[in-house]
């Protein structure tokens, strides 16, 4: 990119800005100087109107214009057309040809004008003519000079350049010799073919590459390079003499929407590269602004006058530089190391346009070194970036394997920690016979039974110990709970806390009895509980069975096991349930169908309750067998009028069920069912009908 606007200031805007001398000098040619600069002789007229014709300009002395001595032949973006007076006198008797050349390949229109029998004939040139048409093919301007014989010794013969450009008029002229012209276009070949061989050899090279390692810098560098090239050939008219020759509208429009979409690629290019979007995140935003409005001025620069919107461009351009290298150097001090040869990469090339402008300015001499400057250093710059893509890749495969050898390892100490947190019966419900074999995404689809408990008032509970006193109460909890499921033919799912999931296979009996046994063991427990001075504790358990996905979830460096149904869901809901009905064990209707035609267990219907994330209302019973014995008793002994009430209640013959619950109450008044059915009753009899109570 700072090629490309090197390019544009010198060749476009300053190219080159020599001060000539105070007053313009005749032109002598003679056979021991080759090359003859014209900027010294020349004077100019502007012409406003742009309807003056050769005759007009030349006159008899006093009707023809007055020409003036230029401060320098840059005359910048201008509407105005331009007359150049070059006085000549050859004195030249072995050179055959002298040629003039004027070295802005993108001016519209080149007329020269020279004395002829007729008064003066015309040679029209510029890049609004086909390139054919051309006298001489040769990317510049050139005009070979009318001077044929002895009669044009010492004869002073007056040219006149009509200049009219759309873009930039900028006049370097040169005269020379058949010689000169000739040794100074075959270093320009050699330099050429070599600097755009190099070019588009790499953009092949990198293309190759991009499509062998899928990197984008890969593909916005090979742009990037292709668009610089395809720029710099169409300032040079290297473009137009070989890529477009017979494109009037891409010769003088190719370099005006090319200056803008060169920073886009550049950005894109820089911004994969330095990995902006790692390193510098918010700046990252500001390049992909600032290539959206690169995008945009690639747009309309196809559609707009070329001088309107030139500044603009150069501008637009600029500005990304600092931009760009700033990134560069901000990356390189939070230690990514492939930003040290993108700067030296553009530093090169910098380097070159330095000594390309200084000897523009006459400072420096003009050697091969010099005038070939930014050749140079564009051709270092794009062999140096390919260097540093290259060392980018090695970088980015070494902390892959680097990564690569990391995970194996973690993988490693994970598979051995893993063996101790999932249990043998999860493995052995996936089919698989060793943690090694458990992959991300593992699942089956099974029938089980899903039981879930829970600490009632844990939270308060909780609230009187110590973190420490907490961790051990559970631990001490669970591990007295554990085996009871696993004696039960389960196996825990997870520890949520205090609260247990744990999954039955075989039979939704075996979670009822493993529910039951909890509740008994509970009795116990509390006694120790009670020894050691701790208040005692009560659980709630809900059970319900049905089909669920069994299976791994996480990501490769972190998996779980885990269930996924609505079986689960509806099984934490019903645990939900014992803390409003009172009830120890609370089951859904499918696994009270089991239960019924076991004969093993006691139980009554709860109620039909909306469960949340459930359209119908589902029907909960309670297992008694898990209460204190006497508390068991009771229910048993009134579970005749119990079953009498709910059914007279959901019939909405509400002084019946009254009078079943009231019965219930006077020989077990703790029974919280029936109090919240009493309750609900009183709500009805004020309303309209019974109802499925939501919870």
């Amino acid at each position: 990119m700072i090629y490309g606007i090197v390019r544009v200031l010198f060749v476009v805007f300053l190219f080159p800005v020599i001060p000539l001398f105070a007053e313009a000098n005749e032109i002598i040619l003679n056979d021991e100087k080759d090359l003859y600069e014209v900027a010294k002789a020349v004077t100019f007229y502007v012409d406003k109107s742009k309807n003056l014709t050769i005759k007009d300009v030349v006159g008899d002395g006093e009707r023809g214009v007055v020409f003036s001595v230029p401060e320098k032949t840059n005359f910048g973006i201008t509407e105005y057309t331009y007359w150049i007076r070059i006085p000549v006198r050859n004195h030249s008797q072995k050179v055959r040809s002298w040629y003039l050349e004027i070295s802005h390949p993108v001016l519209d229109h080149v007329d020269l004008y020279f004395p002829s029998e007729r008064g003066y004939s015309v040679m029209k040139a510029g890049d609004k003519l086909p390139f054919s048409e051309r006298a001489i093919n040769h990317r510049n301007f050139i005009f070979e000079l009318p001077f044929h014989g002895e009669d044009d010794l010492d004869k002073e013969s007056v040219l006149y350049l009509r200049i009219e450009s759309e873009s930039t008029i900028s006049l370097p002229m040169q005269i020379l010799s058949e010689k000169a012209f000739a040794n100074r276009n075959a270093t320009e070949q050699f330099v050429f073919g070599l600097y755009y061989g190099l070019i588009f050899v790499m953009a092949l090279y990198n293309l190759f590459l991009f499509f062998t390692v899928k990197d984008l810098s890969y593909f916005f560098y090979v742009l990037y390079i292709v668009t610089f090239g395809l720029l710099q050939m169409s300032l040079n008219g290297l473009a137009f003499q070989f890529v477009w020759p017979d494109s009037i509208w891409l010769a003088s429009y190719a370099p005006t929407f090319l200056i803008p979409l060169l920073p886009v690629f550049v950005i894109l290019f820089s911004r994969y590269f330095l990995m902006t979007f790692e390193n510098v995140p918010r700046v990252d935003k500001v390049l992909i602004v600032s290539s959206i409005l690169g995008l945009l001025l690639t747009v309309v620069s196809i559609f707009v006058k070329i001088s309107s919107i030139l500044w603009m461009l150069a501008v637009y351009a600029m500005l990304n530089v600092p931009l760009i290298l700033g990134c560069a150097f901000y990356v390189l001090r939070k230690g990514y190391k492939p930003a040290v040869y993108y700067l030296v990469a553009w530093l090169t090339l910098l380097s070159g346009g330095i000594l390309y402008g200084l000897k523009s300015f006459a400072i420096l001499p003009d050697v091969f070194l010099t005038n070939y400057g930014l050749q140079i250093g564009a051709g270092l710059e794009v062999v140096l970036l390919s260097f540093a893509l290259a060392s980018r890749i090695n970088m980015i495969k070494k902390e892959k394997e680097e990564a690569q050898a990391k995970t194996l390892e973690m993988q490693k100490i994970l598979t051995e920690s893993y063996a101790r947190f999932v249990p043998r019966d999860f493995l052995a419900n996936l089919g698989k016979e060793s943690i090694l074999d458990v992959k991300l995404g593992d699942q089956i689809q099974k029938d089980m039974a899903v039981l879930f408990s829970d600490i009632r008032s844990f939270t308060t509970l909780s609230e009187l110990m110590t973190p420490a006193e907490n961790f051990n109460f559970i631990n001490s909890y669970l591990s007295r709970m554990s085996p009871i499921i696993q004696r039960h033919n389960g196996f825990i799912d997870k520890f949520i806390g205090d609260a247990i999931m744990a999954l039955f296979e075989k039979s939704v009996l075996d979670a009822v009895a493993a529910g039951v046994e909890m509740q008994r063991y509970l009795k116990e427990y509390n006694a120790h509980r009670n020894n050691q001075g701790y208040i005692p504790i009560q659980i709630g358990v809900g059970i319900h069975s049905g089909s669920l996905m069994l299976g791994t979830i996480g990501a490769e460096e972190r998996l779980e096991g885990t269930v996924i149904s609505d079986t689960v869901n509806l099984a934490s809901r019903i645990e939900s349930l014992t803390k409003i009905y009172g009830s120890r064990i609370a089951v859904s209707e499918s696994t009270v169908e089991a239960v019924k035609d076991s004969g093993k267990f006691h139980f009554r219907f709860l109620d039909r309750v909306k469960v949340k994330g459930k359209q119908k209302p589902v029907s909960v019973y309670e297992i008694i067998d898990g209460d204190e014995e006497e508390f068991q008793d009771l229910k048993l002994k009134t579970k005749s009028d119990y079953e009498s009430a709910v059914k007279c209640f959901y019939a909405n013959s509400y002084a019946e069920a009254k009078e079943f619950f009231d019965r219930v109450i006077k020989v077990y008044p703790d029974d919280k069912a029936a109090q919240l059915y009493l309750k609900r009753l009183y709500s009805v009899t004020h309303s309209s009908s019974a109802e499925e109570y939501e919870t």
